[in-house]
């Protein structure tokens, strides 16, 4: 009896560990797959949000090689300095620079908006950080 309730709480035990570690990794797993969710960033190629996304969960101090998701024309180029639009899909302000680890250039896109890049931006966006 006494060996029947010490595997019962091993084997508990083991299924609060397993949904943990299930739970954990979906969150994590989300950025970068080139599908734009709620808390995420979305970086894309051309204007008005059009073509492939680059979307980013945390911080990313260099996009040198980080690569448009998808099947679509611009999937497989880097999106360092390749950006025309985005949608900020974060509750969080993200400050976005024109050089590798924020220099150059700096800008925010606030929580919650999306829109074209200013002339500044436009093909030159390299790093980004959540605020």
């Amino acid at each position: 009896m006494k060996l029947r309730n010490s595997l019962r709480a091993v084997a508990a035990a083991g299924l609060v560990l397993g949904a943990v570690a299930v739970s954990a990794g979906s969150a994590s797993a989300a950025a970068k797959d080139g599908w734009l969710t709620s808390g995420e960033l979305g970086l894309f190629c051309y204007q008005n949000q059009g073509n492939s996304v680059f979307d980013l969960y945390t911080s990313e101090g260099d996009f040198q090689d980080d690569y448009f998701k998808g099947s679509q024309s611009c999937a497989g180029h880097t999106t360092n300095d390749y950006t025309e639009s985005f949608s900020n899909r974060d509750s969080y302000t993200w400050d976005v620079y024109t050089n590798a680890f924020g220099g150059g250039n700096g800008g925010y896109l606030s929580a919650n908006t999306k829109g074209n890049l200013s002339a500044t931006f436009t093909n030159s966006i390299s790093s980004a950080y959540i605020r």
